[in-house]
């Protein structure tokens, strides 16, 4: 258990067994977060939703109050606009230097590429891997469950690799003029910007907060010289059939696409447009088969565009 909340807990409380206590007396964030809606940033906001799952789930089914109240403080305190941090290993009881090591060089890692904007980029991707490694850290420490430590490090693993993912988008060269002494201008076709469009279950409609992020959206893109290439890519979650939820993934593609038409987006304002439906292949959030989950319930906008490079290279002379 964190250090910090064990000293804060009254004595008697911490020696008797697991039971069911009145979280709102000795627990107030978990009874707080509880009713929280995600607020704020789409970071924060992601945050939010995260750690309330896991401060629900340590309170309701494991019983862990005092986690779950480490938890619920992060949640509360994202909802309030100050962004919590992941939790550093070393502030933790972990008694394995091989397992501590492998946890800060994760932590390291993770801090890398949100020191690259992933925070803003990819908010969502880097909320879920945010929480998955605080999980991750927490059934480290307390270490006599293998099953539960293997499945956060697992699914923070996957977290990763998906915010990777969203961080790098394919690169595409498209022009080398010539060189000009020792510097090379090159322009490269690279993602300009991301908008990501969520929708409730079983629907393609797109409700009124999500309608407002794509006025933004199309705003911006009026802004960019030259025009931009889009990609519209449908996805949903893994419940329903297979086939179903291709053809509603490419209806919520296509309500996006019709979407930004109506809010002025017009062919002027882009070279080509692509439209692809992927139903429940591409999860944002790796599920089982049949489970709601908002996160991959989305269709995902990304417009790409020519930017212009200065690199120094090497010239030889013969």
């Amino acid at each position: 258990m964190k250090k910090y909340l064990l000293s804060t807990l009254p004595v008697a409380l911490l020696a008797i067994t697991p039971v069911k206590v009145d979280a709102a007396v000795f627990f107030d964030n978990v009874a707080q977060i509880r009713t929280l809606a995600p607020t704020g940033t789409d970071f924060n906001s992601g945050l939010v939703r995260e750690y309330k799952q896991l401060s629900i789930f340590e309170a309701d089914e494991m019983y862990d109050w005092i986690d779950a109240e480490n938890h619920a403080v992060k949640g509360v305190m994202a909802s309030k606009g100050t962004t919590p941090m992941p939790s550093e290993p070393g502030d933790w009881s972990i008694d394995d230097p091989a397992k501590m090591g492998e946890l800060k060089q994760a932590r390291a890692g993770m801090m890398a590429v949100f020191n690259k904007g992933a925070r803003t980029i990819a908010p969502l991707e880097a909320a879920h891997a945010q929480a998955k490694f605080d999980c991750w850290v927490e059934q480290q420490e307390e270490g006599h469950q293998p099953d539960h430590i293997a499945a956060c490090k697992q699914e923070f693993e996957t977290a990763m690799a998906g915010l990777h993912q969203a961080m790098e988008p394919p690169k595409k060269v498209e022009i080398t003029p010539k060189k000009d002494s020792e510097m090379e201008v090159v322009t490269v076709v690279e993602e300009v910007a991301r908008e990501t469009v969520y929708f409730p279950f079983d629907k393609a409609s797109i409700d009124a907060t999500e309608r407002a992020k794509l006025d933004l959206f199309v705003k911006d893109m009026k802004a960019i010289q030259p025009v931009v290439t889009l990609y519209i890519v449908g996805h949903t979650d893994t419940s329903g059939p297979a086939d179903y939820n291709l053809a509603l993934s490419s209806s919520r593609a296509n309500a996006v696409r019709t979407e930004l038409t109506r809010q002025g987006m017009t062919i002027g304002d882009y070279q080509e447009l692509q439209v692809e439906s992927e139903g429940e292949t591409g999860l944002a959030v790796a599920t089982a088969d049949g489970v709601r989950e908002r996160l991959n319930r989305r269709v995902v906008v990304v417009a790409r565009g020519q930017v212009t490079k200065t690199k120094k290279v090497s010239i030889t002379t013969q």
